[in-house]
């Protein structure tokens, strides 16, 4: 009697108008990370409004959610709940990292393989070798345990990280709460750490702390190449916007920075906290990277912006003016922005640009505090070949075409062929023009394949395989009566009482697996290198910087090997 009570309650609630979605319904999300695996979109952390009985608030959930990239994909409008996966995070680190993420701004690390997230960054000072991961396979979290050193500590707070398709490797720059420095290689098929600082595993120019910026991949060089740029330069002082015409790239195979002048229309003063989609010419002869929206410090507000770095021309190309014709956002209002959108967007398809979440502002002021609105909605997708926001994910999978607002600066067309391949001050250095002149091959390092991994890490086959990439609501009406709502809190509170028993069992469980890797790891502990320390310097300014007579170290650059710069133990 009483589960045929619940069924009806639920049954009218789910009817019930709610305004901007039905009971359980997503409807806005700040600060989640998100990867893209299997044409499946994961996000966790941060903070969401669910549609709920009573109204909605914005809060942290214990969750990381999915959603299929298919037909079903829900563009601009409140994220059902009938399509959204939900796995509660019962595993104690990652369960805390969830939260942590929302209370701390942007300070989880989301890094994933084709089978298996990663999420890093402790929230504490306790040195830790361990990294949460979650198996896609088997919808499990566990810690794994990471040879190399302790340096899973500190928020990471805005720190710039990558995940490189095809090759276990993943990268983490900078990093506030405290501020960090220095960049670490994360291998998750070894499963080690390798410090990548300067000077110590890495050569060539210094590079700042870019609070709140981006680390993009590149399939160019022989392993690939990392791409930063914006934010805030923390080494030369707080509140000292980056400056955009200088991109810092870097070489995988060997482990060198570069600082390269950029020329064009970057994004107008400063920008932070905005996210990145990267797509190749047809050709592959050009790399654009896609900004959207962020935080100017400077100006002490958002916006939604579009701006397009081009590779290897370093040209800026500002994109607003094409994508604003079709942004409903900007015709609500013409100063809404959205920011705390870091590692919210994916590419998807090698042509559409997802989007989930981001603070919603009007100038400086929220504009929404988390309320749900038909105006603004969790989910947006751009096509990256015109520029223009969509309605609903193409049901096409047509190639990606290189757009005229940018081939008009680089020449070419469509199909790629572009006759500007140099910046327009020249190269910083002729090595980074010969590497640029390079292309990751497939299976190596590229986009189009990926070695699977066991699912948490260690040995796994040597075969290549294909790689890929509830909330806030109105007030509930009256429906179901006394007895159905009566019906329904007499069930929670009985699953609640019975989750809290299994919780209890798990939680002694997870606490002999916790002690038993603390014994593993206290000899490697007592062993590990001392905390990194910071030893970049200022940005470079307005100077094209330094060829590799100015590396940090005269040892040379192993171009053709794989060497690994691994700490003293």
């Amino acid at each position: 009697m009483a589960r045929r009570l619940l069924l009806h309650a639920l049954a009218a609630l789910s009817l019930c108008g709610f305004g901007f979605g039905t009971l359980g319904d997503v409807c806005y999300i700040v600060s989640a990370k998100t990867a893209l695996l299997n044409d499946r979109l994961y996000f966790m952390g941060g903070k969401y409004s669910i549609v709920s009985l009573g109204g909605h608030t914005i809060s942290p959930t214990p969750s990381l959610y999915s959603l299929l990239v298919g037909n079903d994909f829900p563009v601009e409008r409140p994220i059902p709940q009938s399509l959204l996966e939900n796995t509660t995070i019962k595993h104690r680190s990652a369960s805390s990292l969830a939260h942590t993420s929302a209370s701390a701004e942007d300070s989880l690390v989301l890094w994933n393989t084709d089978d298996t997230l990663y999420a890093f960054g402790s929230g504490g000072r306790r040195r830790r070798s361990q990294v949460a991961a979650y198996s896609v396979k088997t919808r499990t979290w566990k810690d794994v345990r990471v040879a190399g050193g302790a340096f899973n500590f500190g928020r990471r707070s805005n720190a710039q990280y990558v995940s490189v398709p095809g090759s276990d490797l993943h990268f983490v720059y900078g990093g506030t709460s405290p501020y960090m420095g220095g960049m670490i290689r994360f291998d998750s098929k070894s499963l080690s750490w390798t410090n990548e600082t300067l000077g110590r595993g890495s050569y060539g120019v210094p590079v700042p702390g870019l609070e709140g910026g981006v680390l993009a991949y590149i399939p160019a060089g022989k392993e690939g190449m990392l791409i930063s740029f914006g934010g805030r330069n923390v080494t030369a002082g707080d509140g000292t916007d980056a400056d955009w015409h200088i991109i810092y790239v870097y070489d995988i195979a060997s482990h060198t920075w570069w600082a390269q002048r950029a020329t064009g229309k970057p994004p107008p003063l400063g920008r932070a906290h905005f996210c990145t989609s990267v797509v190749a010419a047809p050709d592959n002869g050009a790399f654009h990277i896609t900004t959207y929206g962020g935080w100017s410090r400077r100006n002490g507000r958002a916006y939604e912006d579009l701006h397009i770095l081009s590779i290897p021309s370093f040209t800026w190309i500002d994109a607003s003016g094409l994508s604003d014709r079709s942004n409903a956002e900007q015709q609500v209002n013409s100063t809404i922005g959205r920011d705390k959108l870091g590692g919210s967007c994916q590419t998807w398809n090698g042509r559409q640009m997802i989007v989930l979440g981001g603070e919603i502002r009007s100038g400086a002021l929220p504009l929404t505090e988390g309320s749900c609105s038909d105006d603004f909605e969790p989910v947006r997708v751009l096509d990256l070949s015109t520029y223009e926001w969509q309605w609903e994910l193409p049901a096409s999978k047509d190639s990606y075409q290189v757009p005229s607002i940018i081939y008009q600066k680089i020449g070419g067309g469509a199909s790629g062929g572009a006759t500007v391949t140099t910046p327009k001050r020249g190269f910083a250095d002729p090595t980074l023009s010969s590497l640029l002149q390079l292309r990751v091959p497939t299976g190596a390092g590229g986009s189009a394949s990926r070695h699977p991994s066991t699912g948490w890490g260690g040995d796994g086959s040597n075969g290549k395989s294909a790689g890929a990439g509830a909330i806030a609501g109105a007030v509930a009406g009256g429906v179901g009566g006394v007895a159905a709502i009566a019906g329904l809190t007499w069930f929670l509170m009985r699953n609640k009482r019975k989750k809290k028993e299994e919780n209890e069992g798990e939680e002694e469980e997870e606490e002999e697996e916790d002690s038993n890797l603390k014994k593993v790891g206290e000899e490697e502990d007592r062993r590990a290198i001392q905390e990194m320390e910071s030893v970049d310097m200022a940005s470079p300014g307005g100077s094209v910087v330094s060829p590799l007579s100015t590396m940090a170290s005269p040892k040379p650059s192993e171009m053709d090997g794989r060497e690994v710069y691994e700490l003293p133990i």
